[in-house]
């Protein structure tokens, strides 16, 4: 059988960071020791009086649009704005954190202004919205100190669709090597609220368990939540945050607020719930931290414990009048580090043939995984997923099928095989769902990985991460790390969103952290929601990275108390909607062969990586058009998700439970922009009068095309030059 040659990551970054420190679970939080003094120009020495602020220090986009500005008040208290054309968008909001031993909230000076540079931002992706980045940005490094005369640095980024900022604390001058806990962190987020309350989308975060995957809009009282509106959890609210606001001039403005470069010495952070002012004109979104309970109360506090150098991941706010503008920005990975790996030319994004949502044993019965096998010989897909419980696969007559029988298959109809692991460990408590305990530890996981590149094994799904945790953020990327050196593709379920790492890992195809197609394999109707989560998803969730959802459910239902409420336009649409650079195919052999030629043809070709991408328009909750290009096809795809009436309860079989009611509407497609002219072939997959696709070839005459789409439809459309 043809191996895949062993990869390796190199031996440094391309770029120095701070050096990353693993915490084992016993460092006790809280350890008495001093801070050392960093040295620092002798006019700010501790116990001297240190020379005023120089005034607001901003750092200004190269289009010079926006502007992001420092700010320190009598007190010595940082706030941060952030200005379009002059005008502010976001109000003074918090800055800062503290330590156990050190307060960096209050009592700050600067010592050192810093210059402002451009800086180049240039960088490829295997997958992605795009595949080259090409930009520049501006950046600042301000130096402050706090009372006792301990150093910080402010780093402030600015680009054209938005600006981002971190705290860098360099390494201690004594080198104790203490650890640390920073206690909490006043850095946060303040938009005002327009007089209709504006719309706040998020998630809400779940305390204990973090999957990532909430409703954006409760079902109970089905209402868009307004700006100050707590989430239906305790645990307050996730990243990334999207909210429509309204500027000092009173113009309407959509922000993204979201983190990014996590480099394993700070855990993944989330929002409180907001706290509106006292006459409720403006709210604030402050850094929350993973609850000490998390990871089954393993893997150390849920607070930050950090030694030597370290650094708060960026924190960035992407801005723009237009959600579906907003929705372009790759702000998420420019602020990420590089990659990690050198040789990419062996990752291979690409779609699969996913077993589990339609059959959920069809892992532990050979007969019922060949299927999906060969329905992705006959698809041309490059992969087939085998699911939760796969080691314990037998064949018709009992016997226990070892991993080399599963790969000789595979290898025989021309495909390669991703195989999924319990990521715990002592963090989740699925102990059912195996294999398990072959990815936690290091050395057991360099193990497994090296035996699945000799049998030549693509690539694995980790799941059940369920902690934004620290050590667990460390874990996934060392994940990552040995991934790469074994040439391992991933996936990455029930963990928390991506953050920068499609750039720094591009082996890391997809990420869940959502709600996704499995909601389907369920006897609750959750598919209720669906149509109007995907208008939301499309422009929070997978704005930031790759959303693995498992797209293209044409069966009308897994269970018959939770019926498809899409129609099969919409579900062809959510190929290209949704990125990823792993496809997981939802639906089962007999409903994708049964497809037109058209259909098949399209699920067998459709990319899942692009060369670009634009939004062409877009309303969360309602709908959205996203043109997506490879080569010189483009992909245009809209979906309509608005929902008038919902029944607020999970039982379809209580007394008054109804359907959803959705809305036809007309979706239109402006090809000027896209460079499309007259005599283009277009294929158009749209709506019928049932919920079947219809197909329709046109040649490009004119510069915008109206399309009409059924309650909770789409549409997708194929345009090749001529």
């Amino acid at each position: 059988m043809n191996r895949p040659k062993p990869g390796a990551l190199p031996a440094e970054r391309p770029t120095p960071l701070p050096r990353r420190t693993v915490l084992a679970a016993g460092v006790a939080a809280g350890a008495a020791a001093a801070v050392t003094a960093v040295p620092r120009p002798a006019a700010a020495a501790t116990g001297s009086t240190a020379a005023p602020a120089p005034g607001p220090l901003a750092v200004t986009s190269p289009d010079a649009r926006l502007a992001l500005t420092l700010a320190l008040d009598s007190s010595g208290t940082p706030t941060y704005t952030i200005t379009a054309d002059g005008i502010p968008v976001v109000p003074p909001s918090p800055l800062g954190l503290s330590l156990d031993d050190a307060d960096f909230t209050t009592g700050l000076t600067v010592t050192d202004p810093g210059r402002v540079r451009r800086v180049p931002v240039r960088y490829s992706l295997r997958q992605g919205k795009v595949a080259h980045v090409r930009k520049t940005a501006a950046e600042r490094t301000v130096t402050l100190a706090n009372k006792r005369g301990l150093a910080v640095q402010l780093l402030l980024w600015a680009g054209d669709e938005g600006v981002a900022f971190r705290l860098r604390f360099p390494e201690n001058g004594s080198g104790d090597g203490v650890t640390r806990t920073v206690t909490a962190e006043a850095t946060g987020l303040t938009l005002t609220v327009p007089a209709d309350g504006g719309a706040q989308f998020t998630q809400p975060y779940t305390p204990t368990s973090p999957k990532y995957q909430e409703w954006y809009v409760p079902r109970a009282h089905h209402t868009t939540p307004t700006l100050g509106t707590a989430t239906t959890s305790t645990g307050g609210a996730s990243f990334p945050l999207l909210a429509r606001t309204t500027a000092q001039d009173g113009a309407s403005w959509w922000v993204l607020a979201g983190e990014s470069g996590m480099d394993g010495s700070y855990p993944a952070c989330h929002l409180r719930q907001p706290a509106l002012n006292s006459d409720s004109t403006q709210a604030t979104y402050s850094i929350a931290f993973p609850t000490d309970d998390e990871a089954l109360g393993h893997l150390g506090p849920g607070t930050p414990q950090v030694n030597g150098s370290w650094q708060t991941p960026w924190r960035f706010v992407a801005l723009a009048t237009d959600p579906a503008r907003l929705a372009d920005t790759t702000i998420a990975t420019d602020l990420a580090e590089p990659s990690a790996v050198t040789d990419t030319s062996w990752i291979r994004p690409g779609a699969a043939a996913f077993s589990w949502l339609t059959a959920p044993t069809s892992p532990t019965s050979l007969e019922q995984t060949l299927r999906w096998f060969d329905l992705a010989q006959t698809m041309g897909w490059p992969y087939a997923l085998v699911d939760a419980k796969w080691d314990t696969m037998t064949d018709a007559a009992g016997d226990r099928i070892p991993l080399e029988r599963l790969v000789d298959e595979a290898e025989q109809r021309g495909i390669r095989l991703f195989l999924w692991y319990n990521s715990a460990g002592e963090n989740n408590d699925a102990t059912a769902n195996t294999p398990r305990d072959l990815i936690a530890d290091p050395a057991t996981r360099r193990a497994t990985f090296r035996r699945l590149r000799d049998l030549g094994i693509a690539g694995v799904k980790a799941d059940g991460w369920q902690s934004d945790k620290q050590q667990l953020v460390a874990r996934q990327r060392d994940l990552l790390e040995d991934a790469a050196r074994y040439r391992l593709h991933v996936v990455l379920h029930n963990t928390t969103v991506p953050r920068g790492w499609d750039r720094t890992y591009p082996h890391l195809l997809g990420v869940e952290a959502g709600i996704a197609s499995e909601y389907y394999a369920n006897t609750k109707p959750y598919a209720d929601q669906i149509p109007e989560q995907t208008t939301i998803a499309a422009l929070t969730r997978n704005a930031v990275g790759a959303f693995d959802y498992g797209t293209t459910l044409l069966a009308p239902y897994v269970y018959a108390a939770n019926r498809r409420r899409t129609t099969d336009a919409h579900e062809l649409a959510l190929t290209v909607v949704y990125q990823s650079g792993f496809n997981g195919f939802a639906d089962g052999p007999d409903s994708y062969l049964a497809q037109p030629a058209a259909v098949r043809e399209l699920l067998s070709t459709v990319p899942v990586a692009w060369d670009e991408t634009r939004h062409l328009a877009a309303d969360p909750g309602s709908h959205v058009v996203v043109a997506r290009r490879k080569g010189r096809t483009w992909y245009v795809a809209g979906v309509n998700g608005r929902t008038t009436s919902i029944a607020p309860g999970l039982d379809s079989t209580a007394a008054g439970y109804t359907a959803p009611v959705g809305e036809a509407r007309q979706l239109t497609v402006d090809l000027h922009d896209l460079g499309i002219r007259h005599g283009a072939t277009a294929q158009l997959f749209a709506d019928a009068s049932t919920t079947d696709a219809t197909l329709r070839t046109a040649t490009v005459r004119g510069r915008r095309f109206t399309l009409d789409t059924a309650p909770f439809g789409g549409f997708l459309l194929v345009i090749r030059p001529s």
